[in-house]
């Protein structure tokens, strides 16, 4: 038998204290004893309880929180508890059927299916046999293992379709194959959900780190094209190119290259990294901002079908970056994500094409470096993180870790003629410039987008101009200068800015 396991004080404190409140049978339920088992923090509590309805308005005023209803009819509640602590909500919900064993037949997976008796008295060592486990959920635990045993319970709640990947990524645990049969046969409910549960749920699932071998494990079962009906078409595109999956396995690779990379600063930019990484903040962790970047990577090359054309016996997908924007807006407004995330993927799709241009087009200009930043100010950083791993896509993982210190060179840095196989040097080529792009940017004393020397009206006195146009591209022009290191004071920019007359 497992040995036992300690609450935490203040998770102890608010047990006793609803086991004092509430007026019927009270059990801890679901992810809280999970987690507690697993070591892992608890956030929040989960309570299932006779008499919910009466009981959480006084468990609030013992707990000086705040109630807030989630579904009066079926008697849910949440308490938004103050005060210092880690674990700031506590729910509610009314017992459903007739007692505790019917409540938990109807959980979602058998290791979210445990309840713990509570009482004023609760010690806070929880031994197995205190608990209750119909379902075999502590063995399920012991197991790393998601198992849920009936379609019904999917069914109940088609957004379950989508947590058993949260979960896995989360938790770090298998699906066990009679689950995935079951994942398999109800694909085609996954979008009957609202949409703000599922943009919610999928955020949360492509904000770990690892996810790229779940949304893999989607598309074997398919899930993943279930609900983004608009992948579908890449699997069969471009497979004379792509190979096998076409389009689509590119995708699912870029998705990969790109957790690599997160997890690899050090060694993807070693000359970067540090202030990388402090740039990109909430990226490197689990969080929406994460989840922006992985999205953009999913739906980066989402219109190439639509736009696939042969030219000259080539494949091409001229306008497939814009097209794409325009699709992936749309898709992720019809999930209600952000629009701070909307924008992001958009404008990374919009422009991912950019930086291999840059790579095709020979040398790297202080002026091509400016106004690429110019033009995408925040959305920089993720475009050119999303760039990285869509050029590092085209070589296999095994091939891929050997050659990153030499893409990791200067684009002018010797060694690009001794790289194996061949093929892979215009690979490592894109991949310098993505480095060079980054050690521009944050080179000490350098702005690669500098600040104004001169406003609209100084234009206008120095050159005796209404208001108008050309005051704009006269700035314009004075900060591709600065740019360039072509103007470097006040008094230079005036007589830059003199000369056009």
């Amino acid at each position: 038998m497992a040995p036992p396991v300690c609450l935490p004080r203040r998770a102890a404190q608010l047990l006793r204290a609803a086991a004092a409140a509430l007026p019927g049978p009270c059990y801890l339920v679901g992810g809280a004893l999970r987690d507690v088992w697993l070591g892992r923090p608890l956030l929040d509590l989960d309570l299932a309880a006779r008499g919910a309805r009466a009981g959480a308005g006084a468990l609030a005023r013992r707990l000086r929180a705040a109630c807030v209803p989630l579904d009066e009819e079926q008697g849910v509640y949440r308490l938004v508890l103050r005060g210092a602590g880690p674990i700031a909500q506590l729910d509610i919900s009314e017992l459903q059927g007739a007692d505790i064993i019917q409540d938990l037949a109807r959980r979602d997976f058998t290791v979210d299916a445990l309840a713990l008796p509570i009482a004023p008295g609760l010690r806070a060592e929880i031994s197995p046999a205190a608990l209750l486990d119909p379902r075999g959920g502590l063995a399920d635990l012991a197991a790393g293992r998601l198992r849920c045993e009936s379609e019904e319970i999917l069914k109940a709640d088609p957004l379950r379709l989508l947590r058993a990947f949260r979960l896995g990524a989360q938790l770090g645990f298998s699906i066990e194959p009679a689950t995935l049969r079951l994942l398999r046969r109800l694909r085609s409910r996954v979008r009957q959900p609202a949409a703000e549960r599922i943009g919610a749920e999928l955020s949360l699932l492509l904000s770990e780190p690892g996810c790229g071998r779940w949304i893999r494990l989607m598309d074997e079962t398919g899930v993943l094209t279930a609900l983004f009906e608009d992948l579908e078409p890449s699997r069969q595109c471009a497979q004379c190119y792509y190979g096998k999956g076409g389009v689509l396995e590119h995708t699912l690779a870029v998705i990969d290259r790109l957790d690599f990379m997160l997890a690899n600063l050090d060694r993807v930019f070693p000359d970067t990294a540090r202030p990388l990484s402090e740039a990109l903040g909430g990226r490197l962790r689990p969080g929406p901002s994460r989840a922006a970047l992985m999205l953009a990577a999913l739906l980066h090359d989402v219109s190439k079908p639509e736009t696939a054309r042969r030219i000259g016996g080539r494949l091409r997908f001229f306008g497939h970056d814009e097209a794409g924007a325009r699709r992936a807006a749309r898709l992720l407004k019809d999930l209600r994500f952000p629009n701070d995330t909307v924008d992001t993927v958009s404008a990374v799709i919009a422009q991912h094409l950019r930086p291999g241009n840059l790579a095709a087009g020979g040398a790297l200009t202080d002026k091509a470096v400016y106004r690429l930043f110019r033009d995408l100010g925040e959305q920089a950083l993720p475009l050119l993180l999303v760039c990285w791993a869509d050029h590092a896509s085209y070589l296999p993982a095994r091939r891929l870790e050997p050659l990153l210190k030499a893409a990791a060179e200067p684009p002018d840095g010797a060694g690009l003629a001794a790289v194996r196989p061949a093929e892979a040097r215009k690979t490592v080529s894109h991949l310098r410039v993505v480095g060079e792009l980054l050690r521009r940017h944050f080179e000490s004393g350098r702005k690669t987008v500098p600040e104004r020397m001169l406003d609209g009206h100084a234009v206008m006195r120095l050159l005796n101009i209404p208001p108008g146009p050309r005051v704009g591209a006269v700035l314009e022009r004075l900060r591709e200068a600065q740019a360039e290191g072509l103007v470097r004071s006040r008094r230079q920019a005036v007589e830059f800015v003199k000369r056009l007359q």
